[in-house]
């Protein structure tokens, strides 16, 4: 499958690690579960998550509160920052969609 790739900006100081400038850029993969579809996004180091993860659902026609994204094990919570979170460059985002049913 192709892989996209989506830009985001955001001003957000970090108060990460001081070797990264707030305004530095990483670039993530966001592979969903069920089609293996990844893309790919370049965020700002101290931008929350919360930007990618409407990016990913708004690209995806998906509604936000049916999908996880998932890193190291650990549900993402949008105010989450690839800083504080210690995101590497090329990282990987799992996305697990809730199936409703019965």
């Amino acid at each position: 499958m192709v892989s996209s790739s989506t830009t985001i900006s955001a001003s957000c100081a970090s108060k990460g690690s001081p070797s990264l400038s707030p305004q530095k850029k990483i670039t993530l993969k966001v592979k969903a579960q069920q089609d293996g579809g990844e893309d790919v996004y370049k965020i700002g180091y101290g931008a929350h998550l919360k930007k990618l993860m409407d990016a990913y659902c708004t690209k995806r026609n998906l509604e936000r509160t049916t999908v996880r994204f998932i890193f190291r094990y650990k549900e993402l919570k949008p105010r989450q920052t690839p800083a504080q979170l210690m995101m590497e460059e090329g990282d990987i985002i799992d996305i697990v969609t809730d199936q409703g049913g019965g």
